[in-house]
């Protein structure tokens, strides 16, 4: 995309679109926030957050992702990077470049609710090791990996099978990975993060229109006064 693409899109946004960005506070940790565009002199912009939203230790040299609306209605994504904190809800930001995909996989992970099935096979049927699986449900989901709950802990830490019950669009993923870590829960659950190992290219996207579709949605319920 040539720097004069990047002008027409940022400036395709309507002044006062909702919007949302990733950012990275001191820590390394990420927050999704939703908010409001504001028009300037493109490529640099405006991002209105909701009062008492943006972390006091957020991290200005991290680039962010940032993704909305034009004016057809069709979803608009790039890379941008902090120029300024203007207010303690107001930051003036600089689009950059359009997303990669290994930029969606590193930002883009939003709190989804669908069905999870995980299965473990031994690769050797005569050791010691059982088949099993169990269902659950997932808290957030990006192209990299998910967050669980679960009915019990894992018996095996690598080796799995996932399935996903995508919903919007519906589509069922399969693909494999590992635990990074796991913590009980009340009740006996566990909550499980998860890498994955092997994804195809067909089953990522599925994953990333389902984020931008409940992205959308979070939007649209939202209702916050900016």
């Amino acid at each position: 995309m040539s720097e004069q693409d990047l002008l027409r899109l940022v400036n395709s946004i309507p002044d006062g679109q909702p919007a949302t960005i990733t950012i990275t506070d001191v820590s390394g940790e990420q927050q999704h926030l939703q908010g409001v565009y504001k028009e300037s002199k493109a490529p640099s912009f405006f991002f209105l957050s909701p009062p008492e939203q943006l972390p006091g230790t957020l991290d200005t040299s991290k680039p962010c992702f940032f993704s909305s609306k034009d004016k057809s209605d069709a979803d608009i994504s790039f890379m941008a990077d902090i120029r300024d904190t203007i207010s303690n809800r107001t930051l003036e930001l600089v689009a950059r470049k359009p997303v990669r995909a290994e930029d969606l996989r590193q930002f883009f992970r939003v709190s989804l609710r669908v069905l999870i099935i995980v299965r473990f096979f031994p690769e050797n049927p005569d050791s010691n090791q059982q088949e099993w699986q169990m269902e659950g449900e997932t808290m957030d989901i990006s192209q990299s990996g998910i967050l669980a709950v679960l009915p019990a802990e894992c018996a095996q830490a690598t080796g799995l099978d996932f399935e996903i019950a995508l919903v919007n669009p519906s589509k069922k993923v399969f693909c494999t990975g590992h635990v990074i870590r796991s913590k009980r829960l009340k009740k006996d659950r566990w909550i499980v993060s998860f890498h994955f190992d092997e994804i195809s290219t067909a089953d990522r996207d599925a994953i990333a229109k389902n984020c931008f579709a409940e992205q959308r949605r979070q939007l649209r319920d939202k209702g916050e006064t900016y």
